[in-house]
């Protein structure tokens, strides 16, 4: 790595000062640095370095987005994404701050070599920290960002950063924050990781859930679902989740505020953030018009969250907007979990031996509710951390399967490899006891299982994956608004 190039190009780059001449100091929040995208040219230039440094340290590439999530459109921000295609480490944010903030030369030397030291610089976060090849490649960063306009100008300081340290950076454009951490966690396992194949291996994993429905993938049971986009980037990406979805999906998308990149207009008023807070329906997009019987989604303006609402009132409130009934990120944790279970269950007595051990994942924001159902009607375990996905994720994985989400909308549910494989060997067995007849249930319920897997992004949040991995379900169970809110009643809470 050429650290004297890096720190000789960062003179491009100097870091901002307050109105008294102070440097503005940067700290790493839940998801990375976040502030005003006017200030921000140092940081994400000194970020390309951090996941430059990451890369070779592990051997593998990491990623870069840069975006502000649900922040305000003036907002911009960066968030690094490790090898494996989950969240920094959070043993490494402190060199993250150490660089972005090192006021001299020196100061700036001492922090690259203090990252590269072997006792810090190979901490795992996960429990599947990477293999390291005995002649390492070249680093290499996958770099992408949202629809702000302080994007390009940021995206290309981004890369200014990790090409000066000497890292090849593969700049994927415009992305949604999971779909970047798609493509490293692809890349990680050696798989295809450009957008096609993304949206292909979320169209597949829903088509073969909802294979076995009565209707199939005809018209005859379509469902149109209402998508909040938040004029973010998640807008762009619908069209072509659309068309890998193909024109005889059983499921229609009808997008609203979805005129990414109009001043003024991303996150405002719209967007999850706004939703689950307000508890009503977006300002924006004709919403108005939209019945109460319409099942409708936002998502944020990186699109890794997500919040199902429909309407509880046909007049309008003080602000001139209607409430809503929420389908937050607990109900969502809870599907999931459900048709988990139900599958399982199917699966009995003899598909997973030992059986399958299948945890839920919440923070101290979960409403109790929630974790009531889970644990005495579902009989799964709970566990709790901190709030941010940088905790839940890495608690997720200490299960064979692990479902997490925040009440805000941002989970997944995570496989292990080892579950995976399990599956894998299950779905053969009971293929092969078949012979050539009819599918048995538990063929079938090992199967859907297996699509789940596909239809959800293993690596982190995923707004659009998250809304066909919940359509897959209510249809499979035959399921509409009214009997996923009656899983249980929300605890009173206020936010």
């Amino acid at each position: 790595m050429d650290v004297d190039a890096f720190v000789a190009a960062s003179d491009a780059y100097p870091i901002p000062t307050s109105p008294d001449g102070a440097p503005i100091h940067f700290s790493y929040g839940t998801a990375g640095f976040r502030t005003i995208g006017d200030v921000l040219a140092s940081t994400v230039f000194r970020c390309g370095a951090v996941a430059a440094i990451r890369s070779s340290v592990t051997g593998r590439a990491t990623g870069m987005v840069v975006t502000a999530s649900h922040n305000p459109e003036r907002d911009n921000g960066v968030k690094l994404v490790d090898c494996d295609g989950g969240m920094l480490p959070v043993a490494w944010e402190r060199h993250a701050e150490e660089i972005a903030n090192a006021p001299t030369h020196d100061a700036l030397r001492a922090a690259i070599e203090l990252a590269q030291t072997p006792a810090e610089a190979h901490l795992p976060q996960h429990g599947h920290p990477p293999a390291h090849a005995p002649t390492p490649p070249p680093p290499h960063v996958f770099l992408a960002r949202d629809t702000r306009p302080t994007g390009p100008a940021l995206a290309a300081a981004a890369k200014a950063g990790a090409t000066a340290i000497g890292a090849q950076v593969t700049d994927c454009g415009l992305m949604t924050t999971p779909q970047l951490h798609y493509v490293v966690y692809a890349s990680y396992r050696n798989l295809p990781c450009d957008e096609s194949d993304y949206f292909a291996r979320l169209a597949r994993g829903f088509g073969n859930m909802v294979q076995g429905v009565a209707g199939g993938t005809t018209h005859d049971a379509a469902s149109t679902i209402v998508v909040d986009c938040a004029n973010g980037v998640g807008a762009a990406k619908l069209a072509p989740l659309r068309t890998a979805l193909g024109a005889d999906c059983v499921l229609t998308l009808d997008p609203r505020n979805y005129k990414y990149g109009r001043p003024e207009s991303l996150n405002n008023e719209v967007g999850a953030d706004f939703v689950q807070k307000e508890k009503t329906c977006p300002m924006h997009g004709g919403f108005d018009g939209v019945g109460a019987d319409a099942r409708c989604v936002s998502v944020d303006g990186d699109a890794d969250r997500l919040v199902y609402f429909r309407k509880t009132t046909g007049e309008s409130n003080e602000s001139s907007n209607d409430s809503v009934e929420l389908f937050d990120g607990d109900k969502i944790a809870a599907l999931m979990a459900t048709r988990v279970a139900d599958l399982l269950k199917r699966c009995a007595p003899n598909a997973f031996e030992p059986p399958l051990r299948v945890g839920v994942v919440q923070t101290a924001y979960a409403n109790g509710a929630s974790t009531a159902y889970v644990r005495d009607t579902l009989g799964l375990e709970v566990a709790c951390t901190a709030t941010g996905v940088k905790f839940l994720h890495p608690e997720a994985e200490k299960f064979d399967v692990g479902v997490y989400f925040e009440a805000n909308g941002h989970g997944t549910a995570v496989f292990s490899d080892q579950t995976l494989s399990h599956l894998d060997d299950a779905i053969a067995r009971a293929s092969s006891d078949e012979g050539d007849g009819e599918e048995s249930d538990q063929c079938a319920a090992l199967k859907e299982m297996k699509a789940m897997t596909e239809a959800i992004n293993p690596a982190v949040g995923d707004a659009l994956s998250g809304i066909l991995v919940v359509e897959a379900i209510l249809l499979a169970k035959g399921w509409g608004l009214d009997e996923w809110g009656d899983m249980y009643a929300d605890l009173p809470s206020k936010q």
